[in-house]
């Protein structure tokens, strides 16, 4: 299999690259003639990998230290030495770069750093120069993301961004198969709560300081989506501060996730061309329990139930032996349905140049990632899980004149996946709760086996139960407008921006579904078969799943002015965003904004914005209103005791901001009262009766007088560069605190027989530290480096309208919020006496095996009076580094990534219808009843022993979910240029790559981040190729 995909995998490559090569670009490529070297001289040119010219590079002399020079525009140098001399190329973009002068011409390339440290950085509507920012902003650039290989940029996220909490939620893609026409043209209404917008990420939650959901603004418009080519990212930026924020408005609470692609670049062309292949594995699979042994365990908890054993010894031989294979089956499905690999594969080309006056970018990727099921190949079509994705991104930035730039950008993606007709999730659920035992494959005569128990056969919903089809178009159409009036007002400028996006995501339903035969033999030694389950013969349906369309407009205007030493800095914009999703009506959310900065000789900096922002979805006068945020700023290091005294302090800038934001919280028009079809009385008559297809008010009470969520943010920072910059460190510290949450009181009655709408009540607090450092130094053209970064989280629940508690231990406030409430187990009961004794749950027996919880509130029995926080109460902390280096053409890099003070629920027990693992080999019983890991075992669920009754959790179930992750390895080597300009290239780059390589974890039998019935984490190794032209 890996041998088909590497050859058509080289077949791509080898194609595309001759089709670049036979064009004329290479003949584009500069010449690059001697330079004629004087006895003391030495000429040369500096270029990069598209052989482009780099200006501002130092070269310096090492052997004779007082000689250096800069390279021109145009690329070129002169510098004193002569031939043997060896000179060393140093630019902040670049990787240094040593090279001995051999001959009377010199030409070298450089190669980009894979930290980036610009001048300026990206906010929200903007860039500022990165000494002038006051508020908390951490950035990846486009080497830290590529190195990834995935399918959405949130997988390059985890441990790189202090304050950016990534947990993955699914190793694969899920797709949403709801019709959105259901229930929609037949009488009734949307829900209170509207229809989300949708988003392609629903492989990760995502949270910024503890906020759910950050915002995704994609070269500044808001759009919930993931998919870009990774190549054609240059940076993701989290702006996690009020000052950062608050021209959102309504939506400025939660954090901004600022995504900018690569604008266009004057010069000749630059192709580039990536081709990727890789191998998924999944990790960490639970071990499920041979036949004999679930039999055995299950004869076991039987008994412990009260029952009679159903196994023999004659059934415990033949699940061993394999004699009966169909009347005592052993079918191990993990084996059966999982392959131990799965291919993925990546190509991308982008081309960018132009004049100064007209310049583009066009960027064309395709991904294909195909899942974990074995393809058996039973229909004459594809019933696996498989996608793939086609994107195009096209930019074209054009100088009308030297004041006017209209920049329009096109973003399409169409996207395909398959999946059998028994839906993925089906099949990953039954996987989870099927036995070994539970009926095998086939019958004798063919037929696929069940029982009555299972109606449906897992190899017949993987094989033969047909296919769907989910389809998924978006365009999405930027148009930026900018006007200098500098030849009225020195630095007045105006811009216009537009944005106009749609998408669609629609259903082919071609499912089927056999009948399962359960194969009899009769006491006379006839064979009969019972058919369960319900068979459809293949159906051709058609579903819209979600259609949606966004409409932004801003106006804005502003003017950057320079008095002395005094640099003011003004801006007033208007923006509208409408979002329709599927049937709703139309939200609109409107902001009128101004923003001031001030900097006095770069030295002492305040900033200040204001915001009148609202949403449609409010009441009528009730929809509006304002938030602010300021910050203050001030650059040590430019005081004359920091010079005169620390001359190896580069940088030391003390920063603060503090800001009040808002988060438009609210249902769909929840303030008026609407109506739902129901078999209540019939609307409009005076003496209705109860009737059938009559109409009711809705059982949720009306929200009036509702407003947005508030939250009063304080961050504290400090910024310190050392030692010609080469060390940097960055610390933020941040008060967050939350109110007017909307949530529903706990103290409300029900007597009048309705729901309670959500209220502005609540009040959380968020505190927490972030710290990043980084080092980046060279020893010659040795190029190495180190960065980390740690986040401390705390969070507490300052007012909740709960009911009321008899003891404080129940109480929610005060608490972490979101805290786990339950009881605490103090060990496993071991005798009789024991269990006559112990505390326990009413209409409960106790007997040994069992939890023995404790009894909190001392009066002999277990209820809810002695739930109590379980868990961990201390900070949740994340945290990540990446080290690497680069020398003569080759390059490494590694991502360590992890989470401490979490704590995960793993819970084993045994019934009818549930897989059983290995895991249940530990429970008690009294042969090794000091040593169990698990209580005794029942069928079903147990009052005492199991945590679902009342959602209520056990401590004895809790188990460490710290981690610490080889979460990504890049390798690769950049051929030199001497020998790829050979075939017309000025570039090339093979590269292996990993994600998820290796994980450190208390418990080896299952991965902490994410375990049970969902698709696993997979671990990837990936190999590729880069040209470029």
């Amino acid at each position: 299999m890996f041998y088909c995909y590497f050859k058509r995998y080289t077949v791509l490559i080898t194609t595309a690259f001759c089709l670049l090569v036979h064009k004329s670009y290479s003949a584009e490529i500069s010449e690059r003639k001697p330079y004629s070297t004087a006895a003391d001289t030495i000429k040369g040119i500096v270029f990069d990998e598209f052989d482009r010219e780099i200006k501002g590079v130092k070269i310096t002399n090492t052997d004779n230290a007082s000689a250096t020079a800069v390279s021109g525009a145009d690329g070129k140098f002169t510098i004193d030495g002569v031939v043997g001399n060896s000179l060393l190329f140093n630019h902040p973009d670049y990787n240094v770069v040593k090279q001995k002068v051999k001959g009377d011409s010199l030409s070298v390339r450089l190669v980009k750093t894979y930290l980036k440290q610009p001048d300026t950085i990206d906010v929200l509507y903007g860039k500022i120069s990165a000494g002038n920012n006051l508020g908390a902003i951490a950035t990846i650039y486009t080497n830290q993301i590529t190195t990834v290989p995935a399918t959405i940029f949130p997988y390059a996220l985890a441990g790189r961004l202090p304050g950016m909490y990534a947990t993955q939620t699914s190793g694969y893609r899920s797709v949403n198969q709801t019709d959105a026409l259901t229930g929609t043209f037949v009488g009734s209404i949307p829900t209170s709560t509207g229809l989300p917008e949708p988003s392609d990420n629903n492989e990760f939650n995502l949270t910024l300081r503890g906020q759910n959901g950050p915002v995704t603004v994609i070269d500044g418009v808001q759009r919930e989506f993931s998919s870009l080519e990774f190549e054609n990212i240059e940076s993701i930026s989290v702006l996690k501060d009020a000052l950062s924020t608050i021209l959102l408005g309504q939506r400025s609470s939660k954090g901004i996730l600022l995504i900018t692609t690569k604008k266009p670049v004057a010069g000749p062309p630059r192709i580039s061309f990536t081709a990727q292949t890789a191998i998924q594995q999944p990790l960490k699979l639970p071990t499920p329990l041979p036949a004999y042994q679930y039999a055995y365990l299950y004869n076991e908890a039987l008994q412990n139930n009260g029952s009679a054993p159903v196994y023999t010894d004659e059934d415990f031989n033949a699940y061993r032996n394999g004699s009966d294979p169909v009347g005592h089956p052993d079918v191990n499905w993990f084996n059966t349905l999982l392959r131990k690999s799965s291919p993925m594969r990546k190509y991308n080309l982008s081309v960018d140049g132009g004049s100064n006056k007209a310049r583009y970018v066009v960027s064309l990727g395709y991904l294909n990632q195909q899942g974990m099921f074995k393809d058996y190949k039973k229909e004459n079509y594809n019933t696996n899980t498989e996608f793939s994705r086609y994107t195009i991104n096209t930019n074209v930035d054009v100088d009308l004149s030297n004041k006017f730039n209209v920049s329009l950008q096109l973003f399409g993606r169409i996207q395909t996946g398959n999946q059998p007709g028994a839906t993925t999730g089906t099949i990953l659920s039954g996987l989870y709760n099927t036995p070994n035992n539970a009926y095998p494959i086939y019958n004798k005569d063919g037929s696929y086996g069940g029982t009555n128990d299972f109606k449906t056969n897992l190899f017949s919903q993987l094989t033969q139960s047909g296919y769907k089809i989910d389809n998924t178009r978006d365009v999405m159409v930027n148009l930026d407008l900018t006007y200098k009036f500098d030849d009225f007002v020195k630095g007045l400028w105006a811009k216009v921006k537009g944005n106009l996006s749609t998408g669609e995501s629609s259903v082919t339903d071609r499912s089927k579904a056999s009948s399962v035969y359960e194969q009899i033999i009769t006491a006379n030694g006839d064979t009969i078969y019972n058919r369960y389950g319900n068979p459809t013969d293949q159906g051709n349906n058609f579903a819209l799943v979600s259609s949606s369309q966004f409409w932004y407009a801003q106006l804005s205007t502003g003017i950057d002015r320079s008095f002395g030493l005094n640099n003011v800095s003004v801006m007033l914009m208007a923006d509208q965003r409408r979002a329709t999703v599927n049937f709703d009506l139309p939200g609109t959310y409107t902001n009128i904004a101004g923003k001031a900065t001030y900097n006095y000789n770069d030295k002492y900096y305040a900033e200040a914005a204001l915001n009148y922002s609202g949403y449609d979805r409010y009441e009528p006068g009730k929809r509006f209103g304002l938030f602010y945020a300021a910050g203050l700023g001030w650059k040590l290091s430019e005081e004359n005791f920091i010079k005169d005294n620390a001359s190896w302090i580069n940088l030391l800038k003390l920063r603060a901001t503090y800001g009040q934001t808002g988060n438009a919280n609210i249902g769909y028009y929840t303030y008026r009262t609407s109506y739902e079809s129901g078999n209540e009385y019939l609307f409009g008559s005076d003496n209705p009766p109860i009737t059938v297809g009559g109409l009711r008010e809705k059982q949720t009470l009306v929200t009036v007088g509702a407003t947005w969520e508030k939250a009063r943010k304080l961050n504290v920072g400090i910024d310190l560069n050392i030692l010609n910059n080469s060390l940097q460190f960055s610390a933020d510290f941040y008060r967050d605190r939350y109110f007017d949450l909307m949530q529903q009181r706990g103290t409300s009655s029900s007597l009048i027989g309705a729901v309670f709408p959500s209220e502005n009540v609540g009040i959380n607090l968020y505190t927490g530290a972030e710290l990043s450092v980084t080092y980046q130094n060279h020893h010659n053209d040795f190029n190495y480096f180190i960065t980390a970064n740690g986040s401390l989280e705390q969070s507490k629940v300052i007012f909740a309208d709960e009911i009321q508690r008899v003891n404080n231990f129940n109480r929610r406030t005060g608490q972490a919020v979101g805290r786990n409430f339950g009881f605490i187990a103090t060990g496993i009961i071991q005798t009789e006496e024991e269990a006559a004794n112990s505390p326990s749950i009413e209409g409960y027996t106790l007997k040994p095996g069992d939890l023995k919880l404790a009894d909190l509130d001392n009066n002999g029995v277990i209820n809810d009076y002695d739930q109590t926080p379980i868990g961990t109460g201390k900070p949740r902390l994340y945290y990540g580094t990446t080290l690497g280096f680069s020398y003569k053409g080759f390059d490494f890099s590694v991502l360590f990534q992890g989470v401490g003070n979490r704590v995960i629920n793993q819970y084993f027990q045994l019934d009818a219808n549930r897989q059983g693992f290995t895991d249940l080999l530990g429970r008690w019983t009294p042969s090794n009843a000091q040593t169990a890991t698990l209580p005794r075992l029942v069928i079903g669920s147990n009052l005492n022993n199991t945590p679902s009754f009342g959602v209520i959790g056990r401590t004895f179930y809790q188990q460490s979910g710290n981690y610490f992750r080889i979460k990504n390895v890049d390798i690769g080597y950049n051929f030199p240029n001497k020998l790829v300009s050979r075939i017309g290239i000025t570039g090339l780059r093979v590269f292996v790559n990993g994600l998820n390589l290796y994980t450190f974890s208390g418990n080896d039998s299952i991965d902490p981040e994410l375990n049970g019935a969902v698709y696993p984490i997979q671990r990837v190794f990936n190999t590729g190729v880069n040209i470029k032209l």
